[in-house]
């Protein structure tokens, strides 16, 4: 994994965090306005909307703007790096996923899904591992959080093979379903990902 940018010390309020992380396969870039058409042809797909806490359906562009938008405004505030998946390679670069670290200033999370035709070859794994190695190694934080909706075994399988440890349930809403669904909540202590003896 090769850090081509925003690589800085410690995480502090205020400090726009816009990493670009380079991995054999992959480069993890923040988003842009022109990301808008990719993100809501993928997130509107219900079955990678399902899984996700805050995404209405229909997923629209106008949707997938205003969430960019979103995200540059806590990227220059310092609070969260949301981080948009290119395969290495391609010309037009376009965005095939996210990876997400926000709360930042509370209580750090990570949070990741991928465009349904690119299941089933291990870039998310990729992706997660590169900017979990990148949080620690840039940012002040002990512990990182994640969890997903009860089901969502690929989620699961990937935050277990990253060593996050499952620390309880809880309840969380989903947009679409417009009710509360049972949630697998899972933690990283920094301690247990410099230990961990696996990859992805």
């Amino acid at each position: 994994m090769k850090l081509l940018s925003g690589a800085f010390g410690s995480w502090r309020p205020h400090v726009a965090l816009s990493p670009c992380i380079e991995t054999g396969r992959l480069v993890l870039r923040p988003l842009e306005p022109a990301d808008a058409e990719a993100v809501a042809a993928y997130l509107g797909d219900i079955e990678v909307a399902r899984w996700l806490v805050r995404v209405p359906h229909p997923f629209t562009t106008k949707d997938a703007t205003d969430f960019i938008g979103q995200c540059c405004t806590t990227c220059d505030l310092g609070t969260a790096a949301t981080l948009g998946l290119v395969m290495r390679g391609d010309d037009r670069a376009i965005v095939r996923g996210i990876v997400a670290l926000h709360s930042l200033d509370t209580r750090p999370e990570v949070g990741f899904w991928l465009g349904r035709p690119f299941w089933g070859h291990g870039l998310m794994s990729e992706a997660v591992d590169a900017t979990l190695t990148w949080a620690y190694a840039n940012l002040d934080i002990d512990a990182i959080t994640a969890g997903a909706f009860k089901g969502n075994v690929a989620s699961l399988a990937i935050q277990t093979r990253q060593g996050f440890e499952v620390v309880g349930m809880s309840c969380r809403p989903s947009l679409i379903e417009n009710r509360l669904l049972d949630h697998v909540d899972t933690r990283l202590t920094r301690a247990r990902h410099a230990a961990r003896p696996w990859r992805p």
